[in-house]
């Protein structure tokens, strides 16, 4: 089996599970270069591929699943892949492992989602998430920068690798779908949590942000 350094992490509650489930599963399956690992991290009831790794935790806030996933991979490399969206088979093939993470174009019902470098230059200062698309990032700089339980959890992500000035790389190919359904966490908008991340810009570049898990973010003195 053709592999890449690269573990998909996918956290979930047995709802969505039984609804993205079998096309996740066909999904991964399809894909010509496969990832070195598939870490679930769940208490749901799942049938999955023998060489998937089910983790047995669960937090409602979610995000703090991904980084349990992320602690307990061994590739040098993550993406955290929602259950209910899918790769196209050739995702990992031509996927240039470069920096410290890499912003690869996808499609939604909107048309594609996908950063720039000029967008990541200026994220601090934009109001909006300048960098949509799916993130695969060197597992170090995660550990070092964990995910922060916010609803735009990937806005405030790359926000803060930017902040730290974490080397970004980009791939064109639209290789992915976002899959946008009326229950998803962030189908509507919210303009509190906007200004959130607005404000938390504001701190990022005040240095006094403690790298963590925490939100609101713990600051230095």
């Amino acid at each position: 089996m053709v592999s890449t350094p690269v573990a998909i992490i996918s956290p979930f509650e047995q709802n969505y599970w039984d609804r993205f489930g079998e096309g996740f599963i066909a999904s991964i399956e399809a894909l010509t270069v496969k990832p070195q690992e598939v870490i679930l991290v769940t208490r749901a009831r799942v049938d999955v591929p023998s060489w998937w790794k089910v983790v047995p935790y669960w937090d409602d806030r979610i995000w703090p699943c991904v980084n349990v996933g992320v602690r307990e991979a061994s590739a040098e490399w993550c993406t955290h892949l929602p259950v209910d969206d899918t790769m196209d088979p050739n995702f990992f093939d031509g996927l240039v492992l470069q920096g410290d993470a890499v912003n690869v174009r996808g499609r939604w019902n909107g048309g594609l989602c996908y950063g720039t470098p000029d967008q990541y230059h200026n994220l601090l200062n934009m109001g909006n998430n300048g960098m949509p698309g799916l993130a695969v990032i060197r597992r170090k700089t995660w550990l070092k920068i964990p995910y922060r339980s916010h609803k735009y959890v990937d806005w405030v992500h790359w926000c803060e690798m930017r902040s730290h000035n974490v080397e970004a790389s980009f791939d064109s190919r639209c290789v992915w779908t976002w899959v946008r359904h009326d229950d998803a966490l962030t189908a509507q908008p919210d303009r509190q949590a906007e200004q959130d991340v607005v404000e938390f810009c504001q701190l990022l570049k005040s240095g006094r942000v403690i790298p963590g898990e925490d939100w609101p973010p713990k600051l230095a003195e």
